[in-house]
């Protein structure tokens, strides 16, 4: 627009300084011709406006652009910002709920782990009671069966010295007076006690009360049997 009103302005200027008053000699615009050398003046004069123009023109669109190119620089670059803001908080998301999942199990493993625990400790006292309550049983069996064949017609007379066996050692010395083996513990009560594991009968029931062993091996006392002779 400025390059039309220049050039209106240039062409209103020139038409009216090209056009001569009437002398009174009658030369005028209209009756005198243009020289060449004004009319090239002339469009040089033009050219170098439109050239001058068009450069403003060029520089003004270029500086547009370079606006508009900044400008949309920024904007995508923003949006990419965002966009890796957003997918880092995604993935961040999901690192802590994996590392959650994974807490969860491993408290459930440990969890596990102090109930397999408790219950294999509870396993271990329950087997090793049953070993007791088995040798005990045993012992009992034992003990038993000794008092059977005691009472099947074992003369009393027929024990042996105190040594000449193992059932005779646990019976423990005799007293010939009075047909009484005597507690090797006291020496006075009779024996009676059978002690077991080591199945010595050297014991009487008083004296088998206070020993946590036996007198004669020296074996810790796991039980004691009162045997009826």
């Amino acid at each position: 627009m400025d390059f039309l009103e220049n050039s209106s302005q240039l062409s209103s200027i020139d038409f009216w300084q090209g056009r001569s008053v009437s002398t009174g000699l009658g030369l005028s615009l209209d009756s005198a011709p243009i020289g060449s050398s004004d009319g090239s003046a002339l469009l040089s004069l033009v050219r170098d406006d439109v050239e001058r123009e068009l450069q403003r023109q060029d520089a003004e669109i270029d500086r547009f652009l370079k606006i508009q190119g900044d400008q949309l620089r920024h904007a995508v670059l923003d949006q990419i910002q965002r966009s890796q803001y957003k997918t880092l908080a995604l993935m961040e998301e999901r690192v802590v709920q994996k590392l959650r999942e994974k807490d969860e199990e491993l408290e459930m493993i440990n969890r596990t782990n102090k109930e397999l625990e408790v219950r294999i400790e509870q396993l271990a006292m329950e087997a090793e009671a049953w070993q007791q309550r088995a040798k005990y049983n045993e012992n009992m069996i034992a003990a038993l069966n000794y008092n059977l064949e005691r009472a099947q017609g074992r003369p009393r007379g027929s024990i042996e010295g105190c040594g000449d066996s193992e059932v005779d050692d646990t019976a423990s010395c005799f007293n010939g007076r009075n047909s009484k083996m005597m507690c090797r513990f006291c020496g006075v009560g009779e024996v009676c006690m059978l002690l077991l594991p080591c199945k010595h009968m050297c014991l009487c029931k008083e004296c088998e009360r206070n020993l946590s062993s036996c007198p004669l091996c020296q074996s810790s006392k796991f039980l004691g049997m009162e045997v009826y002779m």
